[in-house]
């Protein structure tokens, strides 16, 4: 079901987006290097650049996480990893195939996280950067509570890192709708919205979920995705970001707030973020669905008459 407020935030987030009392902080992550497709005309090294021309004309150093399976299967696709690495940029583990914990047991997870630092290792070394950080993929950390104290006991006596979530978007669902209406101004303007629509209120479930967990607004980490879409779309997401009072740091900064070394026992099968994990374990109320749209979620809002084709 899509959310009941979503008509009023397609109308109206911009003029809701005040701006912050205090400096509010935010860290830009994208998964699924070198891009996740599908891809229309265009290719992975297009649709990364377009994300990193955007990003350079706003002066944010941002975090890509890498399928090392990708480039493997197209080789060619490495290039966009050193465009990324070169010009400033983290490059984390996504696992070699973005393979989901809870289907897995954990011999394989670290098999397929050695396997995934291939390339990100040797660009960590050329250009001075630690690649050392683990996204988990579908943000699962285990569902049996054997699963999750295994992989919690890795990263106990590892370098390696876990590169938390604090704001949830599904925003690869975007993708077919505008590959399908890209050459349709009006629609696509339809789509932008709803798109700009769905990040805002995923910041402000994670902004209200902040302040009932930690008291206050924690250092964000912000989940976006290598595509088409996300590219289009990002210095609309950028400037929703700057009006609503945010500044933007590394990941590395944004994962030395204390907040995330707050100790926290999920076990289950959602894909939660941080906040939501803590939340989970202090008894405080909190949506494990939020940020999640379903295949076909944006279209149906299209057929429904609220993107008025």
């Amino acid at each position: 079901m899509m959310p009941r407020s979503i008509v009023c935030l397609l109308a109206s987030f911009w003029l809701l987006a005040a701006p912050a009392t205090a400096q509010k902080k935010i860290a830009l992550t994208f998964n699924d290097l070198p891009a996740r497709g599908p891809f229309g005309y265009w290719t992975h090294r297009e649709i990364s650049n377009i994300i990193l021309r955007t990003l350079n004309r706003h002066e944010i150093q941002a975090a890509g996480f890498v399928v090392q399976e990708k480039i493997d299967d197209a080789p060619m696709t490495y290039v966009v990893l050193d465009d990324w690495a070169s010009r400033g940029h983290l490059l984390g583990n996504e696992t070699y195939s973005r393979v989901d914990y809870n289907e897995l047991g954990y011999d394989d997870l670290l098999e397929h996280m050695r396997d995934g630092q291939k390339d990100i290792r040797r660009l960590g070394r050329q250009y001075k950067f630690n690649y050392r950080y683990l996204r988990f993929p579908q943000l699962h950390q285990g569902n049996t509570e054997r699963k999750r104290n295994k992989i919690r006991k890795f990263f106990e006596g590892s370098t390696y890192q876990i590169a938390h979530v604090s704001v949830k978007t599904s925003d690869h669902r975007f993708i077919r709708a505008y590959l399908e209406y890209g050459q349709n101004a009006g629609v696509l303007e339809r789509v932008k919205a709803f798109f700009l629509g769905h990040v805002s209120e995923n910041l402000d479930y994670a902004e209200s979920q902040s302040q009932k967990v930690f008291g206050r607004n924690i250092h964000h980490i912000l989940l976006l995705r290598c595509n088409i879409a996300t590219a289009s779309f990002l210095n609309d997401v950028i400037l929703l970001l700057k009006e609503r009072g945010y500044e933007f740091i590394s990941l590395p900064d944004a994962l030395a707030d204390t907040a995330y070394r707050t100790e926290e026992e999920y076990v289950g099968p959602l894909g939660l973020s941080f906040i939501d994990r803590v939340a989970s374990d202090r008894g405080i109320p909190f949506d494990g669905r939020q940020g999640d749209l379903r295949e076909g979620d944006v279209e149906r809002w299209l057929d429904s008459g609220s993107g008025q084709r």
